[in-house]
């Protein structure tokens, strides 16, 4: 948890007065190759709060804040690629 607090992530939902949780499935609900998304409550108030992603709003910037976190690593091959054409 400690990358997600020294990027921000905690402080987005702090400041929105949301969970990470509605924040997470809220950023989910703002990307345009995101059609749905599936939540795993178990209890009644996780449900509640889950659901009430659809209403949170977030900005360009908190946007592009949590699209760097959420980045995913380069895959094989290309990194290999990246690598091999350095010295070129």
């Amino acid at each position: 948890m400690d990358c997600y607090r020294a990027i921000g992530v905690h402080e987005i939902a702090d400041n929105k007065q949301v969970s990470v949780a509605r924040l997470a499935l809220a950023w989910l609900l703002h990307q345009k190759v995101v059609t749905t998304v599936i939540i795993g409550a178990k209890r009644p108030d996780q449900l509640a709060d889950n659901i009430a992603a659809v209403d949170v709003v977030l900005s360009e910037e908190e946007l592009t804040q949590l699209d760097e976190v959420s980045k995913l690593a380069a895959e094989y091959p290309g990194w290999m690629l990246e690598r091999q054409g350095a010295n070129r």
